[in-house]
């Protein structure tokens, strides 16, 4: 072995050495662990809006554990939306993969998405309808059948006013 070999020989090394801390947390962090270390958010912008006024939609996702945490899913769209109980506020059903996949965080995550809302229904491929003043729910939640059971679902209420 030559002088030049050896150096390389030691970087190999310490490369097949390293933790892969996400897989390994996964591994050993019980499933029921993983869900309750998974936050979900929804707020708007304000509570009561004029007919037509955009909602403004934050959806937030936060890991609480100091170590890196993968949640599986339905889909591949990790989470998704609802205006009383319409997905996406759309009449109109989606083809959406249903195959797992897994939402994964790094240690204290924070994922933050926004959407708005423009006080439209879908009813069709091309025609949204505006929707009436009254309540209305916004809810957010992890793409999986337990979500609400596990505590990965949340609502906010919002106003519009006539």
């Amino acid at each position: 072995m030559t002088r030049d070999a050896r150096p390389r020989e030691r970087a190999t090394d310490e490369r097949t050495r390293t933790i892969d801390w996400a897989t390994l947390s996964h591994v050993v962090t019980p499933q029921a662990l993983r869900y309750r270390a998974i936050d979900v958010g929804v707020s708007t912008d304000k509570r009561r809006y004029e007919p037509g006024e955009p909602v403004e939609i934050t959806i937030t996702f936060r890991n609480r554990l100091p170590i890196p945490i993968r949640v599986r899913t339905d889909s591949p769209n990790y989470w998704y939306w609802t205006v009383d109980g319409l997905r996406s506020a759309s009449q109109v059903p989606r083809a959406v993969p249903d195959r797992p996949a897994a939402f994964s965080f790094t240690r204290r995550e924070r994922k933050r998405f926004q959407r708005q809302w423009h006080q439209r229904m879908q009813v069709s491929e091309d025609d949204w309808q505006p929707v009436d003043p009254g309540r209305y729910t916004i809810a957010v939640g992890l793409t999986r059948s337990d979500a609400a059971a596990r505590g990965l679902v949340d609502t906010a209420v919002i106003e519009i006013i006539s």
